[in-house]
């Protein structure tokens, strides 16, 4: 069984998090067992590898509850939310009748929910009406919840989300904001008593400077410190070799992903390099770093057409991932693209310059331009009691304010602490509207 599965934290006591963090997640659980808290749900959100999860294991360990868990790969529309979630969240177990004063609870746990979106279409994919029935959960669950998440922000933001965030606690899982503070001098010392424990219990002893390395190139994530440990150690048996810390170094950059990609000599390589890759490149990532570095790779015709029909084919896995919200076939996906070399008879075997893919620049250059435009016009739809998208409308107005009125604009963006990105967009507004 793998480290990180044996010695998964089994009470609050085995969490790596600071203590603040400790002592809200001890008077949740402690409130739950005098009767109910205020707030009924848990948000836990913050980087994968953090234990977020693991968490809620634990705190339903220590508790006694028995876990219903509805993970990311779980089809989440109204039906099946309904019929997991709210009945859950309704209902004690049936042992509980036989004596009232001691009823068994059950912990609800909805897994990676920032993955969850809502669709009118059934065509288009989507958990239509998902969001809505687990609000209802929230509000009129008699048994705890527990929430993950990545991206609490970008959750709140999103339909009936944010009546989800304002019922619940929200706990940023992070162990630490930066080095040189009390919380991170807790991660690293309770982190080492964890992994002296480990070792301890495995048998086997690394030195002080190696475990030193591995907790600062891993950072925050816990699962991979551990796994690295364990790649290190060969397992149990108290069997240790060379293990190699290049290999990141070498691989986590998309160029370094597609010199991988097309130079290897085995389909393995490829897929090891793949392993290693950054989280934020992602397989859509990976397709369009394909596409658009492909033709220089695959000089001939038939070469180039055999491999974009196997991309075709890998893209077809993404759309079902986007249609039914299984995130397996990512894998999937992955795993076939990563065979495009095998496509290419003649290789080209002079150097080649990788290019960006041209719409991650144009997106990434838009992003900014984006929040901002969002941004001002939250602010906007705030002022005059209007939604964001009917400020969104009227923008070019308050960009004629802006020139027509410079004191009343200068009173207006005072209130409204505009920023000089948002007042830029306000005044590209104006111009697209006069033009």
């Amino acid at each position: 069984m793998p480290w990180i599965e044996k010695y998964r934290p089994q009470t609050l006591g085995d969490l790596i998090v600071s203590d603040e963090t400790l002592t809200q997640l001890s008077k949740w659980v402690e409130a739950w067992k005098e009767g109910a808290p205020a707030k009924t749900t848990l948000i836990l959100h913050g980087k994968p590898g953090m234990g977020k999860t693991s968490c809620a294991y634990a705190i339903a360990n220590y508790a006694g509850w028995n876990v219903v868990e509805m993970n990311a790969s779980d089809q989440r529309n109204r039906d099946s939310v309904r019929r997991v979630a709210l009945m859950a969240s309704l209902y004690s177990d049936i042992t509980s009748f036989a004596s009232p004063g001691n009823v068994t609870r059950k912990l609800i746990l909805v897994d990676e929910a920032d993955n969850m979106f809502e669709s009118r279409s059934a065509e288009t994919g989507g958990d239509s009406g998902g969001t809505a029935e687990l609000a209802r959960v929230v509000r009129e669950t008699r048994n705890p919840i527990i929430i993950t998440m990545n991206d609490f922000y970008e959750f709140r933001r999103r339909g009936q989300n944010r009546e989800i965030a304002d019922n619940a606690m929200v706990i940023d899982f992070s162990p630490y904001k930066r080095k040189n503070t009390n919380d991170y001098k807790q991660f690293r010392l309770k982190l080492m008593k964890r992994i002296r424990y480990i070792l301890d219990s495995e048998m086997v002893s690394l030195p002080q400077s190696l475990i030193n390395e591995v907790m600062d190139r891993d950072s925050m994530d816990l699962r991979s410190i551990i796994n690295d440990l364990e790649s290190f150690c060969g397992g149990s048996g108290g069997k240790t070799h060379d293990f190699d810390f290049s290999y990141r170094d070498e691989t986590e950059s998309p160029f370094n992903i597609m010199i991988s990609t097309f130079k290897s000599s085995t389909y393995d390589d490829v897929l090891d390099a793949l392993m290693s890759k950054e989280d934020e490149f992602s397989t859509e990532d990976y397709l369009m770093w394909i596409d658009k570095n492909l033709p220089e790779e695959a000089k001939e015709f038939e070469d180039l057409a055999n491999a974009f029909d196997l991309i075709s084919l890998s893209d077809v896995f993404i759309g079902r991932v986007l249609k039914k919200q299984h995130y397996a076939f990512k894998r999937y996906s992955e795993e076939i693209a990563a065979g495009v070399s095998t496509r290419i008879g003649k290789r080209n075997q002079s150097f080649v310059k990788y290019q960006f893919p041209s719409y991650i620049s144009a997106m990434s250059r838009m992003k900014g331009t984006r929040s901002s435009r969002k941004s001002i016009a939250a602010k906007l739809g705030r002022l005059t009691h209007s939604s964001t998208s009917t400020a969104m409308d009227y923008m070019w107005f308050f960009s004629y304010i802006s020139r027509k009125d410079r004191k009343g604009y200068a009173s207006l963006a005072d209130k409204l602490v505009i920023s000089e990105k948002e007042e830029d967009v306000l005044k590209k507004a104006g111009s697209s509207q006069s033009s």
